[in-house]
């Protein structure tokens, strides 16, 4: 069977280093700063990061209505919502994994159409027969099973969904906690290895690490966007939609003041 190729471009975030600051003696202390005015000091910032591959892929897809009557296009959207929704339980996907994303209803005005014919409205009664409405109805849908995403893409537009929004490829809270503390690892090693170079620079040793600050990192997930074809024939005669993400990157930085003698 043919199948259909999107290659997704990677959106890591570069580490970055920065380098150590030396603090003397005659340093001035900063409000709340529990550093001793004795002690010599020097601050170093480093990060680190992990590569690993998505183990989830989360998708929007939809469905749209247009019509004269805002009830006629809310009817439409519950009916081809629900047929969609089905399909992707359908499918495998877990009730759960499936939620409302967005869900709206808007009046518009056909501006073209009035120019056409040469309407050139004074009052809202000569502007109603040129208002239409226009709906969206899309689903947030999580697939834990990353190698299905492409599968789960067909099923939503073979279930008559117009719109697949960004699909992104990221990594669930368990993987993400556990890839940060090989990145935290990684930007600590570093930071030790440069506390002590620069401590030997100037003829000091380092004692030990006073305060250590963590709060930085990302996780950089990987997007991709989808066009639903429009001409109903090409899509009957689609291939089937395969997805090849590349790695997700989490990074960690750290802050290190360590104590030198």
């Amino acid at each position: 069977m043919q199948r259909r190729k999107l290659l997704l471009a990677s959106g890591a975030v570069a580490s970055t280093a920065l380098a150590g600051c030396l603090g003397g003696s005659d340093a001035e202390e900063e409000p709340g700063d529990d550093t001793d005015s004795s002690e010599r000091t020097i601050t170093v910032s480093e990060s680190g990061e992990v590569h690993a591959d998505p183990d989830l892929a989360v998708l929007q897809v939809g469905v749209e209505s247009t019509g004269d009557d805002a009830e006629a296009v809310r009817d439409d959207l519950a009916e081809r919502g629900d047929a969609l929704y089905d399909a992707l339980v359908a499918y495998g996907i877990d009730e759960e994994e499936i939620t409302t994303d967005q869900f709206r209803i808007r009046d518009q005005i056909d501006h073209e159409q009035m120019r056409e014919d040469g309407v050139e409205p004074d009052s809202e009664e000569e502007v109603e027969p040129y208002v239409y409405y226009v709906g969206t109805h899309a689903y947030r849908v999580e697939v834990h099973a990353v190698d299905d995403a492409g599968d789960v893409v067909d099923t939503a537009v073979d279930a008559g969904a117009d719109t697949v929004g960004r699909i992104e490829f990221t990594l669930s809270e368990e993987k993400q906690e556990e890839l940060r503390q090989g990145a935290l690892e990684e930007a600590i090693e570093d930071a030790d290895a440069e506390a002590e170079f620069i401590a030997d620079q100037v003829d000091a040793t380092v004692v030990e690490a006073k305060h250590v600050d963590t709060s930085g990192g990302d996780v950089s997930p990987v997007h991709e966007e989808y066009d639903v074809a429009e001409d109903d024939d090409a899509a009957d005669t689609a291939p089937e939609t395969t997805l090849e993400p590349d790695d997700v990157t989490v990074s960690a930085s750290v802050d290190i003041r360590y104590e030198m003698e």
